[in-house]
């Protein structure tokens, strides 16, 4: 899986052709909280489905609207980060400009395509790019929220700074213990395997040896065996052009001496007469230079058959060897060096595996005291981190949910770590198995949040999770979409969660798909979707709202289909009072 974790982004453009009941829609998106709204049925979850598909979600060709072949949508990603280029490019993904470009295409027959910046690419690329631009949490699932590597994710970065140290001095610790794991596994291992593998390995260094290779000399022995299997031909052709250039009666070097001589006698009346014999001594020079040359090498060149077969010999020797363990030279060469390091390693002598095992035994003593100070660390971060998670799902309806951080340890019977009399698991990241676990109301027990929250609960919590960790204004990861957040939550509850959006979205950008005027009245951007029949055929549209729609809009999500002066009135003033409660909100520098 590649890692794009270092890129950050904002979706600033959504176009969709063809899915479901919409035929063609755009959407534009700004940082902030953007709010989706519309009545019950008018497709906004048919929005949110657009962008699972950006997020690499599975596609069906069910979902081609009626009448069309193809289905497409388009996301316009703005990429917030530093290095974010260089990192696509070793995906091998060109970047042009400051724009990431990802589109989906999807036909009735079956065929899926994608492409990143316009350049065809695999649904696996785009499954591991997509968390780094766009996250969503619905309903139905919330892409990783409720599995034990992101929790621990989460409970460290709740850690802050002392978690990051504690997390390398692990990893490094656990890379040192692995290192000598591996040289003791080959100085240790099955001696009929080893015996082998030294067997081959002699072998192999002495076939390189007896070659006595130089590096390069291949290129240098075809030269030689191209110029004596045309040795004649190139004798004939060296002493022509030797004739032509000194040897020969009218050869060119004496046909410039004459003209020289010519030149010398108009000097005293052709102004540049001087000039141009200077010119013709300097060609005569060059070439009497090139005779000597020409005339050395024809003297050098030779047939020689002996000589012939021993540069084919040699070079079979050379291009054997290229063969077997490089494809040139040099890389034979480089070859004969690791040869060498693996007979060090596998030639270890009692004393040294003895002294090999001390150092591991070493290395994994090391490794527990980080990984204990890491579990040490985490119990305190989790309870923390329980804590203010709670206090945020006060204020969402869940006021009386319990949420707790447990850390547990699996069980390995072949592990070489043991713990209080138990082999245990461990690596990079330390021995923890985290696990958030969830009771909605008192008195039940608190379960694993993947077999007990709902999707309307794990919505408010991971909501309520963004706040604890990161807080108000912090830089976020990914754009964040919500879908229906607000189930099941009403009145001051509603305020409050469209509060804590406003919050959560001074730190990037987040869209929220809402049925509450609350929620809505504290968006950057108003969004309606709006289902129309025209012609026997339904369409959706996604509008963007000013001013005075959204009034109205927000107006008819309090007072239902019609909308009086009076509801008109309300709805300005929760557009107006959330206006307000944005001020002191955190702007974070990009």
């Amino acid at each position: 899986m590649r890692d794009f974790g270092r890129i950050h982004a904002m979706l600033r453009e959504l176009h969709v052709r063809n899915l479901a009941v919409v035929a063609s829609a755009s959407v534009e998106l700004n940082e902030g909280l953007n709010a989706l709204t519309g009545e019950t049925g008018a497709g906004k979850s048919i929005v949110v489905d657009s962008m699972a598909l950006l997020a690499g979600a599975r596609a069906s060709a069910e979902l081609i609207r009626s009448g069309a072949d193809r289905l497409t949508v388009t996301g316009v990603f703005q990429p917030t980060s530093q290095g974010w280029r260089e990192r696509l490019e070793e995906a091998g993904i060109e970047v042009d400009g400051d724009e990431l470009l990802v589109r989906r295409e999807v036909s009735r027959t079956g065929r899926n395509r994608v492409f990143v910046n316009d350049q065809p690419t695999t649904l696996r690329l785009l499954a591991d790019l997509a968390p780094a631009l766009l996250r969503i949490h619905g309903q139905h699932e919330e892409l990783g929220l409720t599995t034990p590597d992101l929790q621990r994710h989460w409970l460290d970065r709740s850690g802050g700074a002392k978690a990051k140290t504690r997390l390398a001095e692990v990893a490094a610790a656990y890379a040192a213990w692995s290192a000598l794991t591996a040289r003791l596994d080959k100085a240790t291992g099955s001696e009929r395997s080893r015996q082998e593998r030294l067997d081959l390995l002699h072998f192999q260094a002495q076939e390189i040896d007896a070659a006595q290779l130089v590096a390069g000399e291949e290129e240098a022995l075809r030269q030689e065996r191209e110029v004596l299997r045309h040795a004649e031909t190139i004798v004939s052709n060296l002493g022509g052009a030797l004739d032509l250039v000194v040897d020969a009666e009218g050869a060119a070097a004496a046909r410039v001496a004459r003209a020289r001589l010519h030149l010398a006698e108009i000097e005293g009346w052709e102004p540049r007469a001087k000039e141009w014999g200077i010119e013709a001594e300097e060609l005569r020079i060059r070439l009497e230079e090139l005779g000597h040359d020409l005339r050395q090498r024809h003297d050098e060149v030779r047939a020689d058959p002996a000589r012939l077969n021993q540069v084919e010999d040699r070079l079979v020797t050379v291009e054997r060897l290229c063969f077997k363990h490089g494809s040139t030279s040099q890389e034979v060469l480089a070859y004969r060096q690791e040869i060498a390091a693996e007979l060090a390693e596998l030639e270890v002598d009692e004393e040294g595996r003895a002294h090999l095992q001390a150092e591991l035994a070493a290395a994994l003593d090391a490794y527990r005291k980080a990984a204990l100070e890491l579990s040490k660390g985490r119990s305190q971060w989790g309870s923390r981190l329980a804590r203010a998670v709670r206090a945020e799902l006060g204020e969402l309806g869940l006021g009386k949910a319990a949420l707790e951080v447990r850390l547990e340890r699996r069980k390995r019977a072949d592990s070489p770590l043991e713990l209080a009399g138990e082999r245990v698991e461990f690596g990079p990241e330390g021995l923890d198995r985290v696990v958030f676990t969830f009771a909605p109301n008192p008195g039940e027990e608190a379960r694993p949040l993947s077999r007990v929250a709902s999707g309307g609960e794990l919505s408010r919590i991971y909501l309520a999770l963004q706040l604890a960790v990161r807080g108000s204004g912090a830089a976020m990861d990914a754009a964040l979409v919500f879908d229906e957040v607000d189930a099941g939550v009403g009145g001051a509850e509603a305020a409050a969660l469209g509060k804590k959006l406003q919050r959560l979205a001074g730190g990037g950008q987040v869209l929220a798909v809402t049925h509450l005027p609350q929620v809505a009245s504290h968006a950057d951007r108003q969004l309606k979707v709006a289902k129309r029949t025209r012609g026997g055929r339904t369409f959706t549209e996604v509008l963007q709202l000013d001013e005075e729609e959204r009034v109205d809009e927000v107006a008819r999500m309090l007072a239902g289909s019609e909308v009086t002066e009076l509801s008109r009135s309300h709805a300005r003033e929760m557009i107006n009072a959330a206006a307000r409660d944005a001020v002191a909100r955190p702007v974070v520098a990009r």
